[in-house]
C-alpha cells in the first residue's frame, strides 16, 4: 500500500545563500548549486555548480536533499524539484531556491521522477502566486501531498525509471 504524505511530515526545509553580494561569487574554496541547474535536471548535476567563499552561516546541501525553484516568469515552472546525488564539501544553495532535507534516506530516482509527476506539478502549480513574476511559499510547499510507497518498492521503481532515462539518453545520443 502506498501512503499519502504532506511533504512537511516527512522532511523540513532550509534557505538558500542569503547576505552575499556579486564579490562573493565566481571565487573561493565553496560551490554553490546554481538555479539553472536545479530547474534543468530532476537530478541534480556536480558539474554544473560555481564558485563562492565559504559561509559557515550557510545551510550546506548534502547528498539526498531535494533543492526546489523559488521563483519564475510562468506558474508551471515554478517550484520545479531536483534532487541532489553526492556529498561535496561546502556546497551551498543559490538564494533563488530553497532545500527540503528528507528526514530519513530516499532513493533519487524515485524522488527525481515522483516531484515532476503531472500530479504533484499541479498541486504546485496551483500555489504560484504573481502577476509578471510568480513565486511559491516553503510554507505552502510543506503542503503538497505525496503519494509513497514502502522504501523497498521506492528503490525497485527508481531503479526502473533510472534505467529508463539511461536508455533514452543512450539513444539520443546516437
Amino acid at each position: 500500500d502506498w501512503e499519502q504524505r504532506k511533504l512537511g511530515e516527512i522532511g523540513n526545509t532550509f534557505s538558500g545563500l542569503s547576505g552575499k553580494t556579486k564579490e562573493d561569487f565566481g571565487h573561493g574554496q565553496a560551490s554553490f548549486v546554481t538555479y539553472l541547474n536545479v530547474f534543468n535536471n530532476s537530478i541534480g548535476q556536480p558539474n554544473m555548480i560555481e564558485k563562492v567563499e565559504i559561509d559557515p552561516k550557510q545551510f550546506q546541501v548534502k547528498q539526498g536533499d531535494i533543492l526546489f525553484t523559488t521563483s519564475s516568469e510562468t506558474p508551471d515552472e515554478v517550484g520545479m524539484a531536483c534532487v541532489w546525488p553526492v556529498n561535496l564539501p561546502n556546497l551551498y544553495l543559490n538564494s533563488f531556491c530553497f532545500g527540503f532535507r528528507p528526514k530519513k534516506e530516499i532513493d533519487i530516482n524515485f524522488y527525481a521522477h515522483m516531484l515532476r509527476s503531472p500530479q504533484v506539478r499541479n498541486q504546485i502549480t496551483l500555489l504560484a502566486q504573481g502577476i509578471s513574476r510568480y513565486n511559491i511559499s516553503k510554507t505552502k510547499m510543506m503542503d503538497i501531498r505525496i503519494w509513497l510507497p514502502s522504501e523497498s518498492e521506492q528503490r525497485r521503481i527508481g531503479r526502473f525509471l533510472g534505467n529508463i532515462d539511461n536508455l533514452i539518453t543512450l539513444h539520443q545520443r546516437k
